[in-house]
């Protein structure tokens, strides 16, 4: 049983993440490029450490991310004045020209042409939020274990 839960879960989630590619294809940028373009953005800068939590990475593969990034000139990445082995990652001007030629409606709102949500009524997607929160909270009590 929980083998078929857990499936239909992920198979929702990667046909969302495909669609939402596929979206931002014409804009030559993937959703994790702009959700950290947007977080750094907001927050000014980051360390590559908080950028893989955020984005639910390994180091490697964000590191990875970032060079793609940097080469394509929408981020910089220095060293720390005060701790000369931290870096610093911030958005350039042409990383905050990238983010503002998506439109709002893609990275503001993180939905596309089609809104996965306008599938289910109102007290359908209320009780379908209320139960992956609870499954969510049990993964993370279990993990804790």
């Amino acid at each position: 049983m929980a083998g078929r839960l857990m499936e239909l879960v992920s198979r929702a989630h990667l046909r969302w993440k495909r669609r939402v590619a596929r979206d931002l294809a014409p804009y030559g940028v993937h959703p994790k490029q702009l959700f950290v373009l947007r977080k750094l953005v907001e927050e000014g800068s980051l360390m590559p450490s908080e950028i893989a939590a955020l984005v639910f990475a390994d180091r490697p593969t964000t590191t990875s991310m970032l060079a793609t990034m940097e080469r394509s000139g929408w981020i910089t990445r220095r060293r720390d004045s005060e701790n000369g082995r931290r870096v610093i990652v911030e958005a350039t001007a042409s990383g905050r020209k990238k983010l503002t030629s998506v439109p709002d409606r893609l990275w503001r709102t993180g939905r596309t042409a089609v809104d996965p949500e306008a599938g289910l009524s109102a007290t359908e997607r209320a009780e379908a939020i209320r139960l992956l929160e609870k499954l969510n909270a049990w993964l993370g009590r279990a993990e804790e274990r």
